[in-house]
């Protein structure tokens, strides 16, 4: 009996590797495109959970190191207001010129 699924293998920097798997049907059933979107999604809920937990424990990691917590003064003064101009995009997608034919 062969499955259909999707597999997602994350390897974090440590080597250590994590294995992410969604059933798609079983004994070489045709997957519908709904089916094959649908896992997709839970797939890719599950690793975007295991991601954020990795990167929060990193980062409580290294706040004990530092002796620091995270605060507000911590944030790059490049991200200021002061370059809204650049690369803006309209409030309802990006602004495209009709061109005359």
């Amino acid at each position: 009996m062969s499955e259909v699924a999707l597999e997602l293998i994350v390897t974090v920097k440590t080597g250590e590797t994590k294995r992410f798997s969604k059933s798609c049907g079983k004994n070489n059933s045709t997957v519908s495109l709904n089916n094959l979107h649908k896992n997709c999604v839970e797939l890719q809920n599950e690793v975007n959970g295991y991601l954020t937990t990795l990167v929060e424990e990193e980062r409580s990691v290294t706040n004990v190191n530092n002796g620091s917590k995270t605060n507000e003064s911590d944030v790059d003064e490049d991200m200021s207001d002061d370059d809204e101009d650049e690369d803006s995009v309209e409030p309802n997608g990006p602004h495209a010129k009709r061109l005359k034919q």
